[in-house]
């Protein structure tokens, strides 16, 4: 008999113990709050270092503050927006001489801290957070030597994203829009057209080809221009994402069932090009783009969407239960199951028991004996990161728990979160009736 999906309030009591682990961990100096997490190594280096978070929102305070204000809201928790706030407040503080070194990206620049300080401001009512987010956004540079990264993690196709949804949570922010077109015509404009038309850029130094893919790649690029075509549509921006997908459809296996990875990576010899299936890299990340494409439509991309989600669901059910399994959201486990929940829920059931499935191991294994969570490091030690540690995976259990939150590994606006499905947040009271169990594991307040 297949397990079914947590229901809401179990859901959202895994990730409120997540949030009230991470919040245990907090640095405290006024009202700003920090954490001291190991993060990623050199293959060969050993241990792992351990730095002060930065601000951004792929492992820094912006991501784990924004998963924090998601639970608050939806637990009427006071610890976990009290956290929240000083995790936001400590990104807002950093960002301006974090904007210096990295201006541009969603996950690891500074646009995406103001997307996060404008959103997750929103989640608790801080209209100071709302302001710091709008001005760091606005203050984003033109300058085009900066300008040259594209792609989403670190690029200018991030800060479109950033800069739509901004604007999209700010009643259609005039100055956001403009901007984010701005940026979107730069973006378009250092792309590479082959001679049928389609369309890629060059992201990464060391590849073999212009890359696929969300982290890096086209798909994720094309979902920034979907996002800001959402919101102010214009017929160039629809043609550029048709035709970044069109390019990655010529290198589709159709034995694979998947997008190959063409970066050349350090210390590894040469061999057959490889095909992850990961968030970052391969089929569970460009279905998320495909799922939105679909969405909107004008696009032909139900069957790149069957085959995506098909080879995530069999790679995750092999992966899982295995010795180095990571559960966090870019290259981990629930990164997958992230993109086969919004598969389920765009009608595609066939994968709901292996979803299910999943859900209940993590759930038995990880919250209910008490384990710790294994991160996307090598060591997979426990961090409290959005993108390798414990807060990507709160947050895919909030969104287990409540439908209409939108996924942070693949950020839609809200009116296209509302014509998919994706309205107003649950809030599930019993959470909070239960954080006796909490305190019982020294989770408690300052």
């Amino acid at each position: 008999m297949t397990e079914p999906l947590p229901a809401p309030q179990d859901a959202i009591e895994v990730a409120a113990a997540i949030g009230f682990g991470i919040a245990r961990r907090a640095l405290w100096s006024g009202d700003r709050c920090t954490w001291f997490d190991a993060v990623p190594t050199m293959p060969a280096q050993n241990p792992a270092t351990s730095v002060m978070s930065g601000p951004d929102l792929y492992g820094g305070t912006s991501g784990i503050g924004w998963f924090l204000a998601q639970a608050a809201t939806r637990t009427g928790d006071a610890l976990l927006r009290r956290t929240a706030r000083g995790a936001l407040n400590q990104a807002a503080a950093r960002a301006s001489e974090y904007a210096k070194a990295a201006p541009h990206g969603f996950y690891g620049g500074s646009a995406g801290i103001g997307a996060a300080l404008v959103l997750a401001g929103q989640e608790l009512g801080t209209e100071q957070s709302i302001a710091a987010g709008r001005a760091l956004l606005l203050d984003l540079p033109r300058d085009a030597a900066i300008a040259d990264v594209t792609d989403i993690i670190g690029g200018i196709a991030g800060s479109v994203a950033a800069l739509a949804l901004a604007a999209d949570a700010l009643g259609r922010d005039a100055a956001l829009l403009a901007r984010a077109g701005e940026f979107a015509e730069r973006l378009v404009a250092r792309g590479e057209r082959c001679a049928r038309g389609t369309l890629s850029w060059h992201t990464l130094g060391d590849i073999s080809a212009n890359l696929t893919g969300f982290a890096h790649g086209t798909a994720g690029i094309a979902h920034a221009l979907m996002l800001l075509d959402a919101l102010a549509p214009e017929p160039g921006l629809h043609e550029a994402a048709a035709a970044a997908f069109a390019y990655e459809a010529t290198t589709f296996d159709k034995a694979q069932a998947n997008w190959p990875d063409f970066r050349l990576l350090p210390g590894q010899a040469p061999g057959p090009v490889p095909y992850p299936v990961a968030w970052c890299h391969g089929a569970a990340g460009i279905v998320r783009s495909r799922l939105f494409a679909e969405a909107r439509g004008g696009f032909q991309v139900a069957a790149e969407i069957e085959a995506g989600l098909g080879t995530t669901a069999r790679y995750a059910r092999q992966w899982y239960r295995t010795p180095n399994a990571d559960f966090t959201a870019c290259h981990g486990i629930f990164g997958l199951l992230d993109a086969l929940l919004d598969g389920v829920r765009s009608g595609r059931g066939a994968h709901a028991p292996v979803l299910a499935e999943i859900v209940s191991y993590a759930t038995e294994r990880f919250h209910r004996d008490e384990r710790a969570w294994p991160s996307g490091l090598a060591t997979h030690e426990e961090i409290s990161g959005l993108m390798l540690g414990n807060a990507g995976i709160g947050h895919i259990y909030l969104r287990i728990g409540d439908p209409t939150l939108r996924s942070l590994l693949a950020p839609i606006p809200l009116r296209a979160a509302t014509q998919t499905g994706v309205g107003t947040p649950v809030t599930v009271t019993a959470v909070t009736a239960d954080r006796s169990n909490h305190e019982k594991r020294g989770w408690t307040s300052r």
